[in-house]
C-alpha cells in the first residue's frame, strides 16, 4: 500500500527510514486523522513508539525506503539488458 504526503508517495510495505536515521514499519492501521500508523523498529528488546506518518515526517525527516540487499537476480536482469 502506498500512502501520499505533501506530494510524496511512501511505500508502506517496506521499512522506512527517517532522515534522523531512526526506522519505521507501517503498523496496518489508520490514525482517527486518516494518516497511517507507523511505529519504531530499530529499538530492539523495547516497544517502539506509534506515530501517524505526517507527524514522524516533521518531527524525524524524510522518509526514504530501507535498501534492501542485493540478489543475484537482480545482477542477472541488469546484466541480461546491457
Amino acid at each position: 500500500m502506498d500512502a501520499i504526503l505533501d506530494g510524496a508517495r511512501i511505500n508502506l510495505d517496506r521499512v522506512q527510514v527517517a532522515a534522523d536515521g531512526t526506522t519505521w514499519l507501517w503498523t496496518c492501521d489508520i490514525s482517527e486523522s486518516g494518516q497511517p500508523l507507523m511505529q519504531r523498529v530499530d529499538q530492539p528488546g523495547q516497544p517502539g513508539e506509534t506515530l501517524p506518518v505526517d507527524y514522524l515526517v516533521r518531527w524525524h525527516g524524510p522518509l526514504t525506503p530501507q535498501r534492501r540487499p542485493t540478489t543475484a537476480a537482480m545482477y542477472r536482469r541488469v546484466l541480461a539488458v546491457a
